[in-house]
């Protein structure tokens, strides 16, 4: 099974269980290359084969249009490679500096080897009294999370052509399974060559760009990636609705933020759910002294999160030490000046997460909402049938009684208009 990360249900559990169909892996230790297709029972987000691969440092996936560059994953693909068994001997060997330490487990003698890998890396494999890597663990940065825990365990080796190899691996990431692999078949010393596209080889790490656009008094679209965020200004103070991605994402957004309405702090970041890439900019607003307001079912996650450490990459919560001010919604909050107002409503009966949240601006008649509708091109056809879930938020509007003439998905190309999205629905 696959765990989607950082995509649970409800903050805190673990993350959703996909199944597979199979999984197939090849490793160059001396290229430092690898790749991993997992092919799921079903349909998933992003289609029902995963191809991921990487040399160096540079990544890819490969999809049915051909190789797309994904840079910013080979970090931790490189580290994938050393956490596996014969890797990490391999890195270890190499390290020159690796300790070794007795303990006991289980009523058993085992050894701890730790060395730091690729410059950065502090690993600690735990070797069996038959020799065997039973465990990799380390820790790896992320904007949610922190220093998150980041373990592989191994067991059940059988010999494969003089080879022994786990048949049984677990991969976890923040506590929760992302990979369960039982392996039926494994060739050792086997040819394995993945030369880097050509397309991936001239690739770079595209900066973070925001461009915003007014969509009602004082009322800001603010996009220019795959997720967007809205600023609303008040008589003397900002709010945000979302702080997706990362920090770097979250520093653009409010620096837009402040140039668009000078000398006004961020008091307000309306989040519209705890999923990790709507998420990972929260700790740079609680840096920033700025009130989150959350799902009430949230507030305990997020008060253990936003004080998480992050020492392997420092953030501004990290060096500002700030005590989060969380505010939780149960059915509706309100943030208000007297005159200019935002609406935040608790949905129901949406099946992406137990706890997704709408902003309302009244003064604009923009409803703010993410992952339910995410507008696609002008004029494309209508979806048959229609998502479940965009039919959910069409409900809820009409629960709540919003007039809405204008519809900002978090996704997609923007606002668009109520009509279009009725449409979508088959409600015109």
């Amino acid at each position: 099974m696959n765990g989607f990360f950082g995509q649970a249900l409800t903050a805190g559990k673990e993350w959703p269980r996909r199944d597979l169909e199979s999984v197939t892996g090849a490793i160059s230790y001396e290229q430092k290359s690898a790749s991993l297709e997992l092919v799921f029972k079903q349909q998933v987000f992003g289609g029902q084969r995963q191809n991921t691969e990487v040399n160096g440092d540079k990544a890819w996936t490969v999809g049915p249009d051909g190789p797309v560059p994904q840079l910013a994953s080979a970090e931790e693909r490189q580290l994938q490679i050393w956490m596996t068994p014969h890797g990490f001997i391999r890195a270890a060997m190499a390290a020159g500096n690796a300790t070794v330490k007795s303990r006991t487990e289980n009523g058993k003698k085992v050894n701890v080897v730790s060395f730091t890998a690729m410059n950065k890396f502090k690993l600690d494999g735990t070797i069996d009294s038959q020799g065997m890597v039973t465990k990799v663990e380390t820790k790896l940065p992320n904007p949610v999370l922190g220093d998150m825990p980041y373990v592989f365990t191994y067991s059940d080796y059988k010999d494969f052509g003089g080879v022994k190899f786990p048949t049984r691996i677990v991969q976890t990431e923040g506590g929760f399974p992302v990979n369960e692999f039982t392996i039926t078949g494994v060739q050792p010393n086997s040819a394995v060559n993945l030369p880097v596209p050509a397309n991936v080889q001239s690739a770079t790490v595209p900066p973070v760009r925001v461009e915003s656009s007014k969509i009602g008094d004082a009322v800001w679209f603010v996009g220019g990636g795959s997720h967007h965020s809205v600023v609303v200004e008040f008589h003397n103070f900002i709010t945000v609705i979302e702080g997706p991605l990362m920090e770097e994402r979250s520093m653009a957004v409010i620096a837009e933020a402040k140039k668009l309405i000078p000398n006004k702090p961020i008091k307000y970041l309306v989040s519209t759910h705890h999923h990790f890439d709507h998420s990972g900019g929260l700790r740079t607003y609680v840096a920033e002294g700025s009130t989150i307001v959350t799902h009430a079912s949230n507030k305990p996650y997020w008060e253990k999160t936003f004080t998480a450490p992050a020492t392997m990459v420092p953030d501004a919560q990290s060096k500002a030490r700030r005590k989060p001010i969380i505010q939780g919604v149960t059915d509706k909050y309100v943030i208000t000046d007297g005159k200019q107002s935002i609406e935040v409503y608790n949905t129901t009966g949406d099946s992406h997460t137990d706890e997704l949240l709408i902003a309302y601006i009244p003064s604009a008649k923009v409803l703010v909402e993410a992952d339910s509708y995410s507008p696609g091109p002008p004029n494309a056809p209508a979806p048959n049938p229609v998502p479940p879930n965009a039919l959910v938020l069409y409900d809820n509007i009409q629960r709540l009684k919003l007039n809405v003439s204008t519809v900002v998905g978090i996704h997609g190309r923007g606002p668009v208009p109520m009509d279009e999205f009725k449409k979508f629905v088959g409600k015109n």
